[in-house]
């Protein structure tokens, strides 16, 4: 019997949310998948299979959008009695259901149950996502454990780096120009990763760790993506 993961479900369901118009984007803020179309944000669990874990993960995800999915493996018996209960507590509690073959050759994700939406939530968990997924240019799989997450702050890092390493020196105002986001000045001073070095008022370098980290780092594919985009 072949064993399954839960990165396994993760293509099929981005392939179903990007048909629909959506902008995908796995790993965001601990949710498996967060897609937004517009003012819609639809965010999706998954597991390999129905329990009370992904229930509890599901529900706490509908303190940012009521558009929540669970999504599971296809099961290969849609009558059976735990499948139709389990569907009863997804509709009672306003959640919605994707199923994913994940047994056929063309393995496809299929809406089964869709939530109770109403218009999207503004609150700072809400926004908090959208800056996230909007921030990004290169995905993360969903379902991905002990692997680094390119979030948008990581890729901002990232961006930066490359286009030090590309102009020796450049201050916050010229990386603006260069299409950098408005916190480049902010992103220096506070140097979570220790990639730059402040070489006078309002100058910065890459540091001997920035350096290491993007010749280590060379076809790690948000750091190929900026460095391409320079050349």
């Amino acid at each position: 019997m072949k064993t399954y993961k839960e990165t396994d479900m993760y293509e099929p369901i981005r392939n179903l949310l990007t048909r629909q118009g959506f902008t995908v984007r796995g790993e965001v803020k601990g949710c498996d998948i967060v897609a937004i179309n517009g003012d819609t944000m639809w965010a999706v669990e998954m597991k390999l299979s129905a329990n009370i874990t992904l229930i509890y993960q599901a529900m706490a995800r509908q303190m940012a959008t009521d558009w929540v999915f669970v999504a599971i493996p296809r099961p290969k018996n849609t009558k059976s009695g735990t499948y139709l209960k389990f569907k009863k507590l997804i509709k009672k509690l306003q959640l919605g259901l994707i199923t994913v073959a994940l047994d056929s050759p063309l393995r496809h994700a299929e809406v089964i149950i869709f939530p109770i939406g109403k218009d999207d939530k503004s609150n700072k968990k809400a926004a908090a996502l959208k800056r996230e997924v909007l921030g990004r240019t290169i995905d993360t799989m969903g379902g991905t454990t002990k692997t680094q997450i390119n979030t948008a702050y990581r890729e901002r890092c990232v961006r930066i780096a490359c286009l030090l390493k590309a102009k020796i020196t450049l201050s916050p105002k010229e990386l603006v120009k260069m299409g950098c986001e408005k916190d480049a000045g902010n992103i220096l001073r506070f140097n979570n990763y220790g990639w730059f070095n402040r070489v006078s008022k309002g100058v910065y370098e890459l540091s001997n760790l920035g350096i290491a980290y993007l010749n280590a780092n060379a076809q790690d594919e948000l750091v190929k993506f900026y460095t391409d985009s320079l050349a």
